[in-house]
């Protein structure tokens, strides 16, 4: 078994040159709220080898930046979504926020520090997506059409 992923079983993901990895589970929804979690360039190793393990143990379909690319992709219209979470509908979407934001604050409290404030797609980039949880390392937004991201 490789772990190349930040720890994770590589069989469990699909690799989406040049910056993604996602999982080959695949959300159920047609429609639902979109996560992404921010995390600086220098922590964000440490916060994917405890964050990546959770999301698959609640069985979300969720995508990663490949390791040595964040810094990169960490610029321009794509800043600060470090992981996607296609989460779903209100009760699915608060699960996976009220199970990981816990563990991302207490990552906050020690020397894990956010990445910028992903700005919205849908609005042009022109304004933040909306803020979740106290750890203020995760955002959301609602799409109609959840699979195509």
């Amino acid at each position: 078994m490789s772990r190349h992923l930040y720890g994770q079983d590589d069989a469990e993901y699909e690799v989406y040159l040049p910056y993604f990895a996602e999982t080959k589970l695949k959300t159920p929804h047609r429609s639902g709220y979109k996560l992404h979690v921010t995390v600086s360039v220098e922590h964000h190793v440490q916060l994917a080898r405890v964050i990546l393990p959770t999301l698959r143990v609640l069985h979300t379909h969720h995508k990663v930046v490949l390791p040595g690319r964040y810094e990169t992709f960490n610029t321009g219209d794509s800043a600060g979504k470090f992981i996607t979470v296609y989460a779903g509908p209100l009760g699915p979407a608060t699960r996976i926020v009220l199970t990981i934001d816990p563990v991302l604050a207490g990552l906050r409290a020690g020397v894990v520090q956010p990445g910028p404030t992903p700005m919205n797609r849908q609005a042009g980039y022109t304004e933040p997506e909306e803020s979740i949880g106290g750890s203020g390392m995760i955002t959301w937004l609602w799409l109609d059409n959840l699979r195509r991201g």
